[in-house]
């Protein structure tokens, strides 16, 4: 079996050996009775014959299997012995085109495998390249919702919030006395049991200290903050505001909620919180492993 390799190579290659050769046979000890020829033929094979081998296994031509019977597009590799299942799915796992050879079930008795038919490849391609596509639209805006992000992070950066003085000083109490304090501006610590946003200027913080829960409404440059952008369940936050009874027709634990004028983060919780960890859909051994959390109310 011969390799080809290209002109410029082999002189390359033929040139780097016999100058390895000489200076070999000139400043080393070796056995007189091997030739010059013999030193060249042997550094050149050890140069050449590793470029070459690599060279022919990027011109190998590679074939994917499928198999409607057999074939698993989850755990298929794409091999005779292990074919995936549809055509799609080969031409998802070679990437791009031109498509090696896709074998699918050979239709004539005795034979296993034989070449999809061209119009069945041109009716599925059609069908990968729409899903290219829409990956290629999906990565980019999640790259620009991530430039996005990342500057509206700055910019709220430079939002700074400071408690006005002018205001009454805050009485420190606890959920649970919150109907003794309506109308009274009050200070309280707890976690953030739920989060909810309403475009930039209205955030919505249930808030939970051991004692209850109570419903803070949060506006303008309040919602603006860097905290305010990066805060997540389960952080520990100090609120101020005054405690008013909730409108006519509307709900609330207490039946009333903090209107913040301002607010501070004690200590911030992962990147997404305690739901990122528990939810509805969470297993059985993650519950088990979180029960600290679980007990904490309504996962």
């Amino acid at each position: 079996m011969y390799n080809v390799i290209c002109s410029s190579c082999f002189v390359s290659n033929l040139f780097r050996g016999v100058i390895t050769c000489i200076a070999y046979f000139l400043f080393t000890d070796i056995p007189k009775k091997r030739s010059v020829s013999t030193c060249c033929l042997i550094n050149f094979h050890s140069l050449t014959m590793p470029e070459v081998s690599g060279d022919l296994g990027k011109l190998s031509l590679e074939e994917i299997y499928t198999s409607d019977k057999d074939g698993s597009d989850e755990s298929g590799d794409g091999s005779e012995s292990n074919p995936f299942k549809t055509i799609l799915h080969a031409m998802r796992h070679a990437g791009k085109e031109p498509f090696p050879v896709i074998y699918v079930d050979a239709k004539e008795e005795g034979k296993k495998y034989e070449p999809a038919a061209k119009s069945q490849l041109k009716k599925i391609q059609k069908i990968w390249v729409r899903e290219s596509y829409k990956g290629a639209d999906k990565a980019k805006r999640e790259e620009d919702d991530a430039i996005k992000r990342a500057k509206n992070l700055e910019d709220a950066k430079k939002i700074q919030i400071t408690e006005d003085s002018s205001l009454p000083k805050a009485k420190l109490i606890k959920i649970t006395n919150g109907k003794d304090n309506r109308n009274v501006r009050v200070k309280i610590n707890g976690w953030v049991h739920r989060l909810r946003r309403q475009g930039k200027s209205l955030m919505f913080i249930t808030l939970r200290d051991g004692t209850g829960f109570l419903q803070c409404v949060l506006n303008d440059l309040l919602c603006q903050t860097y905290d305010a952008l990066v805060l997540s369940t389960e952080s520990a936050v100090t609120l101020y505001g005054i405690l008013t009874e909730v409108p006519k027709g509307k709900t609330a634990p207490g039946g009333h909620e903090l209107q913040v004028d301002f607010w501070q983060v004690i200590g911030l919780a992962p990147p997404g919180g305690a739901d990122n960890i528990l939810n509805e859909e969470a297993h059985p051994d993650v519950q088990l492993d979180n029960r600290h959390i679980m007990i904490r109310g309504e996962n």
